[in-house]
């Protein structure tokens, strides 16, 4: 119950977070702005990234117990036990940092702590230890306020609580006995070969003693040497176990990610996620609070969904009525296509892995490379969702990735019926893009709409992919790959 939970929660920050990184609106005035920008939205998906490893890092343990792999998570706004906070899709802003700060914040005791060693490498000197302590009790306050007064200890909750309880219940002989550990499994777990490659920071430079040296920067402004890490770099842990004691320590790495790396005896020198979010969120806070503020968020709407009350129109209402044919609405419903695509791509690598060796050529590293596809195709199709107006009849709201969760993620029991499976999902996104275009020919504007944030270019190259894969697996199923 605990690992699931786990398992949900770093799902559920992901999606988050990815959500707040792709509201940000990047078409800035000035240069300076646009960097700015850029550099909130490289740090908060170098989180997201981070958590990716989480996930999937917490599906090897329940792997290693004998457990089903969970790619599940609660969809709209929803309190749970273990939950940071109601589950929410909301853009960037001081409110939403709030959230993140709380779900990510170190133990109180912790802060202050002198790390290990020389190797702490400082991202930000400027926000020191009493500056955090002071955000803390100022996030605490506004919480409080916001979900109620007095109820912000038993409604909301630090992800390292529930990682603290993982880690004490693993440990316990008494409650799990060392029979339920099947280090056969470590064969069949995700691995960071297979999926962190992508991920890898750019090379650092290291003195004679390790500790990292600063970039020397040339009179024309260029750098001599590669640059200190930065907190833009995404350090993705994806481990996999075989023993009680592997666990624990890869549980107590993820925890120490999220709070304060610099407190883990083998520390990265990575910025932790609070710290992170700390320094946005002081950005943002000397933003609001300067002469001449500017909006750096798209006006994206909170919890986006492509399901519409009919319930609740009026008997005349006519202002809906073309709604399942504006290109937002369209695109949101192909988003969310991929979407399910994505993790039912990933449940079916740990089924695979029962089945192919990791180091050869099989169908498991096909279906990873197609993941790894789908990954590319919703930020891409997120990044022409802001581009566009979230009602047919424009307006300053730009439409956003809604993220809904499918009815089911449970794979079929046969193999051939997965691959039956994909090929229903996939025919079902081909449909989605071909009414696309069926509608851009019928309805006045919409086809220069799509064309002008290069939607029908993306479309075309999609299906013709998605053709290529569809071909792939009908000869699969025919038994001929």
């Amino acid at each position: 119950m605990l690992l699931m939970s786990g398992a949900e929660i770093e799902h559920a920050l992901m999606v988050q977070y990815l959500y707040a990184a792709y509201s940000l609106n990047g078409e800035q005035e000035t240069e300076a702005r646009r960097a700015l920008v850029e550099g909130w939205r490289a740090s908060i998906l170098s989180v997201a990234r981070e958590e990716m490893g989480h996930l999937l890092t917490v599906q090897n343990v329940l792997v290693l117990l004998g457990a089903p792999v969970n790619f599940g998570r609660e969809m709209m706004p929803w309190d749970h036990e273990y939950y940071p906070f109601p589950f929410t899709l909301d853009p960037l802003s001081i409110k939403s940092l709030q959230c993140f700060i709380y779900a990510e914040m170190p133990r109180p005791e912790s802060l202050g702590v002198d790390p290990p060693g020389k190797r702490r490498q400082k991202y930000a000197p400027s926000i020191t230890l009493e500056t955090q302590r002071d955000i803390i009790n100022e996030v605490k306050s506004e919480l409080a306020k916001r979900f109620d007064k007095g109820r912000i200890d038993t409604d909301m909750h630090r992800v390292g609580q529930l990682y603290d309880e993982i880690i004490a219940l693993i440990s316990d002989p008494q409650l799990i006995p060392d029979s339920a550990f099947d280090e056969a499994s470590y064969e069949k777990q995700a691995s960071w070969d297979d999926w962190g490659r992508g991920y890898k920071s750019a090379p650092r430079l290291l003195d004679p003693e390790g500790d990292l040296v600063e970039a020397k920067g040339n009179s024309d402004g260029s750098d001599s040497e590669p640059a200190a890490p930065s907190s833009r770099d995404a350090h993705v842990q994806i481990e996999r176990v075989a023993t009680r004691t592997q666990a624990v320590k890869v549980l107590r790495a993820l925890a120490a990610q999220g709070e304060a790396p610099h407190l883990m005896e083998d520390e990265t020198g990575e910025p932790s996620h609070f710290e992170r979010f700390i320094e946005i969120y002081q950005d943002l806070q000397d933003l609001e609070a300067s002469d001449k503020p500017w909006n750096p968020i798209y006006a994206v709407p909170r919890n986006p969904t492509t399901r519409v009350d009919f319930a609740k129109l009026k008997p005349n209402d006519t202002t809906l009525i073309h709604v399942d044919a504006t290109s937002a609405h369209l695109f949101a419903q192909l988003f969310n296509q991929r979407y399910r695509l994505l993790l039912n791509y990933l449940a079916h690598t740990f089924r695979l892995a029962r089945t192919s060796r990791i180091d050869q050529p099989s169908l498991r590293a096909m279906i990873m490379h197609r993941a790894f596809g789908e990954m590319y195709n919703l930020k891409t199709i997120a990044g022409l969702l802001v581009r566009l107006p979230l009602h047919g009849g424009g307006g300053d709201e730009r439409a956003a990735a809604p993220f809904e969760m499918p009815y089911s993620l449970d794979l079929p029991a046969a193999d051939r019926d997965i691959w039956r499976l994909y090929e229903d999902l996939l025919a079902s996104a081909q449909h989605t893009c071909s009414e696309m275009f069926r509608c851009a020919k019928l309805i006045p504007g919409m086809s220069d709409e799509i064309s002008r944030i290069g939607g029908d270019v993306y479309l075309r190259t999609l299906m013709n992919l998605d053709s290529q894969t569809q071909l792939w697996i009908s000869k699969i199923i025919a038994g001929e790959s």
